[in-house]
């Protein structure tokens, strides 16, 4: 009696534990996804004005998930960011004829390192926080062209890499909503909003500091993938 219910136990703890290592087998999911950015800056100056511009966002995603719902994982990411300021445009005897809009863009090169939390199979949630570390590739001005009257004629783009940091640090909350077809292809939206912890300006001497904010609004597709993929 007492051999059969120590086999009983036996048996019972080798199917827990056989269930228990089933549910904790972490899978992949593989993507892609892109979306707007809407990004402006923050100052430490109270009278520093800007306004948001509106860039692109494009991401490989990689997502390892542990115990069906821990998500762990990174992008590779290319991003525009930037602000416009408000620039007054005066006659030769300084008299204020009119303001317009210098444009300032950023593009970089990110590598978001995430985690995050997944619920729901068919309909789903996510969220997740990251740290992005950024490189610089190109920044740009765009600066308009007035006629002796300060009317507008034309913009004119100017490189202005050398006045910008090269490498950027930031962080990000991100949620969305998506449906999952065919068991492993996973469609979403997502909101994020991304804040800079670093001067997006490249001037150690000066006080002025401008530190990149955003909500970045995008679409995206992920592929899941169970064991033996990037083990």
């Amino acid at each position: 009696m007492k051999s059969n219910i120590k086999v009983s136990i036996l048996v019972i703890c080798t199917v827990i534990c056989a269930f228990s290592a089933a549910a904790q087998t972490p899978y992949r999911q593989f993507g892609i996804k892109t979306g707007m950015n809407i990004s402006n800056v923050n100052s430490n100056l109270s009278s520093f004005t800007s306004k948001d511009i509106i860039g692109g966002n494009l991401s490989l995603t990689y997502d390892r998930v542990h115990f069906r719902f821990l998500t762990v994982g990174g992008e590779i990411n290319m991003v525009q960011r930037g602000f416009s300021n408000p620039l007054q445009i005066t006659d030769s005897l300084g008299t204020t004829l009119g303001v317009a809009d210098i444009r300032n863009k950023f593009n970089y090169f990110s590598l978001p390192l995430k985690l995050g939390v997944q619920f729901g199979n068919r309909v789903y949630i996510f969220g997740n926080a990251a740290f992005i570390p950024a490189y610089l590739m190109k920044a740009m001005t765009e600066i308009p062209v007035v006629d002796a009257n300060g009317l507008i004629t034309n913009y004119t783009w100017q490189n202005a890499s050398s006045t910008a940091a090269q490498f950027e640090l930031s962080t990000q909350i991100e949620l969305g909503i998506g449906v999952t077809k065919a068991k492993r292809f996973k469609f979403y939206v997502s909101a994020a909003k991304q804040q800079a912890l670093t001067n997006i300006l490249n001037n150690p001497q000066s006080s002025f500091n401008l530190k990149s904010t955003g909500i970045i609004i995008s679409t995206g597709m992920k592929i899941e993938f169970g064991k033996g993929l990037f083990k």
